[in-house]
């Protein structure tokens, strides 16, 4: 009858810690003999100190690469490995990130501006309804040094200024409908303000301009979704004093939505487009508007 043999946890963690030792050996002989060797017989120290191969460029050691810049009165050596440093030189870097600010409005058709008899109320004044874009760091995928996908997170702040001396509240039913102010008294301002988180996903290509891969033409697209953050009503108006009042609510603004979103631009500045297939009310709840922005983006 065979006996069994018990093992110790601390003699299997010292069988762990020898086995991980001696591999730690083998890995550091395996790197460090080729680029010795190598080292030798490619750069000598008398070389070095006397400036005979010293230029301003590259020589490459095995996997580093040993970047050399020579000025009048002395030598700058840095060390990188290989893998790293062609990597930082071509790896895909997306254009999503930035602040961005534009204009915004609706669409009641594909391409129409036009709102029904009954629905005047909504009429927005198109050149003081503001659209503020904030998108964090992206993150990119690259498929080429040139052409990948993107994404990020952002954070979209809309302002519609309405046109006529009007705001909105829930009517009978919880419908919008025109909220008018009392007789004689005019807004100075009237707006709704929405706030949405959003995820844009998008495509994009990348065009070298004059040979510089850092300066580029960019084209991308894709899709956009948000969730709506918060929204509220503002008015202002003057009857011998000055007048401010916000009311917070849902206005039967859909949570969720999403659209379509285009940018194109040259280095860090981009022109984009986004437009929203989800109405900007609930079914029912409220006029058949699609949100739109065009504006303008500075990436970082």
């Amino acid at each position: 009858m065979k006996k069994l043999t018990f093992i110790s946890s601390t003699q299997i963690k010292n069988k762990i810690i020898m086995k991980k030792f001696i591999l730690s050996l083998a890995l550091i002989f395996i790197v460090a003999v080729p680029v010795f060797s190598q080292s030798q017989s490619e750069i000598k120290l008398e070389d070095l100190e006397n400036n005979r191969v010293i230029k301003t460029g590259e020589i490459v050691i095995g996997d580093r690469f040993i970047l050399l810049e020579k000025t009048d009165d002395k030598t700058n050596v840095s060390i990188t490995r290989k893998d790293s440093y062609r990597n930082r030189a071509s790896r895909f870097r997306g254009h999503l990130s930035g602040i961005g600010i534009g204009y915004n409005g609706f669409l009641t058709d594909f391409w129409s501006t036009s709102l029904n008899p009954d629905e005047e109320y909504f009429s927005i004044n198109l050149a003081k309804s503001i659209a503020w874009n904030f998108t964090f760091p992206s993150v990119s995928a690259g498929i080429t040094r040139h052409f990948g996908f993107v994404s990020a997170i952002g954070l979209t702040l809309n302002d519609y200024r309405f046109d006529n001396n009007n705001s909105i509240i829930k009517g009978e039913q919880g419908v919008i409908s025109p909220l008018y102010p009392a007789e004689g008294i005019v807004y100075k301002k009237s707006k709704l303000h929405t706030a949405y988180a959003n995820i844009p996903f998008v495509l994009e290509l990348q065009i070298p301009a004059n040979g510089n891969h850092y300066k580029t033409l960019n084209i991308s697209g894709g899709v956009i979704g948000a969730v709506k953050l918060w929204s509220r009503t503002k008015t202002v108006w003057h009857d011998g004093s000055k007048h401010k009042q916000k009311k917070n609510d849902s206005f039967n603004l859909n949570m969720l939505r999403w659209g379509a979103t285009a940018r194109a631009g040259y280095g860090s500045f981009q022109v984009y487009g986004t437009t929203y297939f989800t109405p900007l009310f609930e079914k029912g709840k409220g006029p058949e508007l699609y949100p739109f922005e065009i504006g303008v983006m500075l990436n970082f």
